[in-house]
């Protein structure tokens, strides 16, 4: 007993170590985690101060990211991206979207790490030459052990990088800051060159229809929908309208941003042309271009979609995306779009629709009380949303048709979701990277469809821009001509999770399957 009390600070200290992957849902190896705890030592040998404020900062890393990675796992940069972009409201609600547990544990880990602490201000060391030169080996050890691997890589990777040691208290920090640099010369990027000229050069503009209408869902994946199979009727419309149904279309990414800046702007490999995007594409073809969103807008928030948005001739945002911007039903977007639509039209037009769609949290985005009674009511909320989402398009296409003019009408979702919680009666789905997360929904309805059809065929997002001018009759040099949304050949899957990954490489996620009656 003795024993332990006299190494009990150590004990609690390596026990501490070794759960740091844990908490930040990743992995490390065996002579990481020997690294990390002999410098901890280290520090505490050379000072307690110095040693307490490295220490509290890694703990406090670990509280904070726990309740998130619990769900959402280790925090890519898509998920870095989606909590940089997030607003008051949003941050609001994905709080409270996290379960208890989540905030136990963080609580828990914080008090682990305050009882270490004390500890650590309590040890006692002999300061000598035996302990000095121990202490120093130590430490030439744990440096040893910690840039090994970037050395071996430096020619690999053109340059010494901590991101790829296998120490974690290095590599994750160094890793998050790259991360967050590139989101951040990401938007920089986007801000500024979206404004140049585009290069596209235009052979032919026929447009079949006068308007064209492209709505973007949110966080739909198309297993919850009965248009696709699934067992409660949710999308009754989309079933029985004469158009055609994609069964097989695949998103880029599993967040907003990712997802629609690698559809909607051309890219060279995997670099962005930004100024050659949809919208120079339709204004450079002679279209009016419209842009209606029920996402947020400006200050801080802002982001590079809204910047996208800001190329239209006519734009409306129905919040502001501040701290003080408010929850709108999605329902908001038709007065904007009946009123833009009764606009004198001397040129083929395009209106893009941006709803909030599914985004989680899923009760509050419906305008009507729950009405389904599906395993919690996390998933009866989200098959709800996603009836609700049904009528919203069938009120666009009713006033269309009203219009009595031809016009065609895209919808599809910008990603999916993921099961989390799976066997827990508190189950819910969130962003996410298994297969599920990519597979959306996606429809074309026209003016003089006389049959509801449905076509099996894998396709990629990353075509989206080639399918999206041949919908509009646009013939372009750059541009697949040939390309076709719903005709052969099949596309190959690719997705962005922080890095390109074939989609086939992902875990699958099934429906939950209802355990009510």
């Amino acid at each position: 007993m003795n024993k332990l009390k006299i190494y009990l600070f150590e004990i609690l200290l390596l026990l501490f170590t070794i759960g740091i992957p844990y908490s930040l849902s990743t992995s490390e190896t065996v002579g990481g985690m020997a690294a990390s705890f002999l410098i901890f030592i280290v520090l505490r040998y050379i000072n307690y101060w110095l040693f307490a404020i490295c220490f509290s900062f890694i703990a406090l890393t670990c509280a904070l990211l726990l309740p998130a990675t619990i769900w959402f796992g280790y925090p890519t940069i898509t998920m870095i991206s989606a909590f940089l972009e997030t607003n008051f409201q949003e941050a609001k609600e994905f709080t409270q979207s996290l379960p208890l547990y989540a905030y136990m544990l963080s609580i828990a880990v914080l008090f682990f790490a305050g009882y270490i602490l004390y500890l650590g201000k309590k040890k006692r060391y002999i300061y000598n030459k035996k302990s000095i030169l121990i202490t120093t080996l130590i430490a030439v050890v744990a440096i040893v052990l910690t840039i090994e691997r970037p050395i071996r890589k430096m020619n690999e990777k053109q340059g010494f990088e901590f991101q790829h040691s296998h120490t974690l208290i290095f590599s994750f920090y160094d890793s998050l800051y790259k991360d967050i640099t590139a989101y951040y010369e990401l938007r920089k990027n986007i801000g500024i060159n979206v404004d140049l000229p585009p290069s596209w050069k235009i052979n032919a503009v026929t447009p079949r229809y006068q308007d064209y209408v492209l709505v973007i869902g949110e966080s739909v994946r198309r297993d919850y929908m009965s248009l696709y199979g699934f067992s409660v009727e949710n999308s009754k419309f989309l079933k029985t309208v004469k158009g055609t149904v994609l069964d097989g279309f695949t998103s880029t990414a599993a967040n907003t941003t990712n997802a629609l800046l690698r559809m909607f702007i051309q890219m060279k490999g995997v670099d962005f042309v930004y100024e050659n995007n949809i919208i120079s594409l339709a204004k450079q073809a002679g279209f009016e271009t419209f842009w209606i969103s029920n996402q947020g807008l400006v200050g801080e928030w802002d982001t590079p979609i809204a910047n996208l948005s800001s190329l239209a001739d006519h734009r409306r945002f129905m919040k502001l995306g501040h701290y003080e911007s408010k929850s709108v039903y999605d329902s908001g977007l038709l007065a904007p779009f009946k009123e833009y639509l009764s606009l004198p039209a001397t040129r083929p037009r395009l209106f893009m629709l941006h709803l909030v769609g599914s985004h989680p949290l899923f009760e509050q985005r419906l305008e009507h009380p729950v009405h389904y009674n599906y395993y919690n009511t996390n998933l009866s909320s989200y098959i709800q949303t996603i009836e609700q989402t049904d009528r919203l398009l069938e009120q666009i296409y009713e006033i269309l048709q009203a219009k009595k003019q031809s016009f065609s009408l895209l919808y599809f979702s910008d990603h999916g979701l993921e099961t989390k919680d799976r066997n827990s009666p508190n189950a819910s789905l969130a962003h996410g990277i298994s297969k599920a997360s990519f597979c959306v929904p996606f429809v074309i309805i026209n003016s003089d469809d006389t049959l509801h059809k449905e076509v099996h065929i894998s396709k990629s997002g990353y075509h989206f821009i080639d399918g999206f001018a041949q919908w509009l009759g646009i013939k372009e040099n750059g541009l697949n001509k040939t390309y076709h949304f719903f005709s052969p050949p099949a596309d190959s899957l690719k997705v962005f999770t922080g890095k390109y990954v074939p989609f086939n490489s992902l875990p699958e996620d099934k429906v939950i399957l209802n355990n009510k009656k």
